[in-house]
């Protein structure tokens, strides 16, 4: 059986699968492996030894690999290796690993290794370190940190995500929209309404979609009104979220939109919308589009006519 020493060295080879059966065999070794593989994470003679050493310690679940993972995820010359220690201390889900996740998400120069950064303290449920870095200066962190928070349902920062729906970075208002739409407690649609009228298309889309989340007659009344956006992607995704939201008091839009429209797209979700509402006030209408209208149209009244509706229409 080949010894700790020899299997770390063989991390290095160029062949993939020489390299991953050394790895495995690192990680049945287990706790016996640790100190040298921190030794190849950190000295390691390429970087394939190294993040290959940083994916096992990652496995082995070991506190020692704590302090190189941090060491080589801040410092390493090699984005992979970078992203890899991070990979590996999300594994670990050693808390005293937070301060340098944080570090990595706001000041490595690879995107990669950011995100890497962001979902481990996500996997740590690092709530209190994704809040703090809302306010940090580099907008790439604020938006990363509020999306994590999203997948926490971390209901603790809808104030701070309040405050980014103002935001000068537009990606950064998008996220803090759908924050919005995750969190989706009944008083969160008034919250968005700036964002309905946001001069960036994407966030008032993500608003809407929010609304979508969110429900109720607030919820609808907003995407009615964006139904008269300029934008014809916003005035889709208004359409179709009427049709999530599923209440009755959006059918008189829905209808007007399904024979006034000049976008064949736009008016066949608004015979699909009117078939996931269900009221029967819409199905004169659908019958004329599935009669007179464009072949999208058609096909979309067609399917609320039979699937809801129940009716035989040949």
């Amino acid at each position: 059986m080949e010894s700790v020493a020899e299997l770390v060295l063989r991390l290095a080879r160029e062949d993939y699968f020489e390299q991953q059966k050394a790895a495995w065999a690192l990680v049945e070794r287990g706790c016996e492996a640790v100190e040298l593989l921190a030794e190849a994470l950190i000295h390691g003679a390429n970087p394939r030894q190294r993040y290959k050493a940083a994916w096992a310690l990652g496995r082995i679940g070991d506190s020692r690999a704590v302090d190189p993972l941090c060491r080589t995820m801040l410092n390493d010359d090699d984005e992979a290796v970078r992203e890899w220690s991070a990979a590996a201390l999300e594994e670990l889900g050693d808390p005293s690993a937070v301060p340098s996740l944080v570090d990595a998400l706001r000041f490595d120069r690879s995107q990669d290794v950011r995100l890497r950064a962001s979902l481990a303290l996500r996997g740590l449920s690092a709530k209190e370190a994704l809040i703090e870095l809302l306010a940090v200066p580099e907008s790439s962190s604020r938006g990363m940190a509020i999306t994590a928070l999203a997948r926490l349902g971390c209901k603790e920062a809808m104030e701070m995500a309040t405050t980014l729906l103002n935001d000068e970075d537009p990606e950064v208002r998008r996220r803090a929209a759908a924050f919005v739409g995750s969190v989706a407690t009944p008083e969160a649609a008034e919250v968005l309404r700036p964002a309905l009228v946001d001069e960036d298309l994407t966030v008032r889309d993500e608003c809407l979609k929010a609304l979508g989340c969110i429900k109720g007659g607030v919820a609808l009344e907003m995407a009615c009104v964006a139904l008269g956006d300029e934008d014809p992607r916003v005035r889709l995704t208004a359409v179709q979220v009427l049709g999530e939201i599923g209440l009755a008091m959006g059918v008189d839009a829905l209808v007007a939109i399904l024979s006034g429209d000049d976008h064949d797209e736009i008016r066949a979700w608004a015979a699909w919308s009117l078939g996931e509402i269900g009221d029967r006030r819409a199905v004169e209408p659908l019958l004329k589009a599935s009669q007179s209208g464009p072949k999208a149209v058609r096909e979309k009244a067609l399917a609320s006519l039979r699937e809801v509706f129940g009716m035989d229409i040949r």
